[in-house]
């Protein structure tokens, strides 16, 4: 029987979406390097909060009033301003006005495709980038075009390449700091020199810092936001806070501007939701107990040093093509490609050995023999590395 199909959005019904999310090759997995959330465990005082919620008859003094009620309040944009401060980014400028909140960043980058982009219109990303977003354009009716990081520089993030790309025929220019799927930081003296242009042309800059919390705070968009009042950065609590499940973001740009009026006029009523707003005041709190390494970050770099040192060592044992692409010491996630045949799908090839990993194939300027890997927990990583020296040494 044929299917009945409905006159709708022919952007969307023509569409093939590029998001991996879902997309899961059959094995039996031994250990999962796909999705990119914090491998360690969630601090008790989140699952404390959770248990916190119970029904009172008293509205005035009930803990379950974020379930009950609509979420109103400003105290989850107070305390991300606060924990800012705390880590001296934002110091005599940074308040709750500067903050948007959304259900996961995702929801925000969204609404500023709609804020900035109508149909035919252009934004300048990089390729590889975080597909879902590059889906929403291209549903939109917009047009997504890139600077490709190349391969025979190790797909290495060349800001003066990228700038040379900006121009007025784009309406919105997007980076990510740092990129998804390789992992590398760009330095914040290019971040603010990619603003300088977007700024000389009139148009918004979006830094998309979903991996951020692994870079140092000094490293962020967010110091040039007071500067730049066309930037806007975004954030996510599902990476370095590891609660992807709470669906929550939120994005800092300036008061200097009419960005977040605008941008406001397209959030959804109480889009992110109470519970979410409950647990992330509670994350931050429980972060700032160890202000010395709060998302984990040394053992992180430990575990990124004996797994590219393995790589290499690997590829020259067995005389394999299997690389590391250009990436930041600190990040938990990384992109490996397999330099050989056009056609080798390597996502499969290390599902045969139990690694289950993020396949690039559907990234733009990436194909099927690369994948991006996300770090394990620390004491994970000795399985890791035994079962990538099988699959390296089973490699055509």
């Amino acid at each position: 029987m044929t299917p009945c199909r409905i006159s709708a959005n022919p952007y969307i019904c023509g569409y093939i979406p590029k998001d991996y999310a879902g997309n899961t090759p059959e094995g039996n997995v031994k250990i999962d390097c796909s999705l990119g959330v914090n491998a360690d465990l969630l601090g008790n005082c989140i699952f404390q909060r959770l248990h916190a919620f119970q029904q009172k008859t008293d509205i005035y003094n009930g803990d379950y009033a974020e379930i009950k009620y609509y979420p109103h309040g400003e105290s989850l944009k107070h305390a991300l301003a606060d924990w800012y401060h705390r880590n001296h980014v934002g110091e005599g400028w940074l308040t709750e006005k500067n903050f948007i909140l959304g259900n996961g960043s995702y929801d925000i980058l969204c609404n500023l495709n709609l804020l900035c982009l109508t149909h035919g219109q252009k934004v300048l990303g990089r390729a590889p980038q975080f597909t879902a977003y590059i889906d929403h354009v291209n549903c939109s009716g917009s047009s997504y075009e890139c600077y490709y990081l190349d391969k025979a520089q190790n797909y290495r993030f060349d800001a003066a390449g990228y700038i040379a790309c900006m121009s007025a025929e784009y309406r919105l220019f997007i980076v990510e700091n740092p990129n998804n799927p390789t992992g590398q930081a760009i330095p914040l003296a290019a971040l603010r020199s990619i603003a300088q242009r977007a700024q000389a042309l009139g148009r918004i800059l979006v830094v998309d810092e979903a991996y951020a919390e692994y870079i140092p705070f000094a490293s962020s968009a967010i110091n040039l936001v007071a500067e730049f009042p066309q930037l806007i950065v975004t954030r996510s609590f599902s990476k370095g806070w590891g609660m992807a499940g709470v669906r929550l973001g939120y994005a800092v740009a300036s008061t200097e501007s009419d960005l977040l009026e605008q941008l406001s006029k397209l959030v959804l009523p109480f889009n992110s939701n109470g519970i979410a707003r409950a647990l992330a005041e509670t994350a931050l709190q429980t972060k700032l107990e160890h202000p010395q390494d709060p998302f984990g970050i040394l053992p992180v770099k430990q575990s990124k040093r004996e797994l590219s040192e393995a790589v290499a060592r690997y590829s020259r044992q067995f005389g394999k093509p299997l690389r590391i692409a250009e990436t930041y010491d600190s990040t938990p996630i990384l992109m490996l490609y397999y330099d050989g045949d056009p056609g080798f799908h390597l996502q499969r090839h290390l599902m045969k050995s139990g690694i289950l990993t993020v396949s690039c194939e559907s990234y733009v300027g990436l194909d099927s023999r690369a994948v991006r890997l996300m770090l394990p927990e620390r004491s994970s990583i000795p399985l890791l590395l035994t079962l990538l020296a099988q699959a390296v040494q089973s490699l055509p």
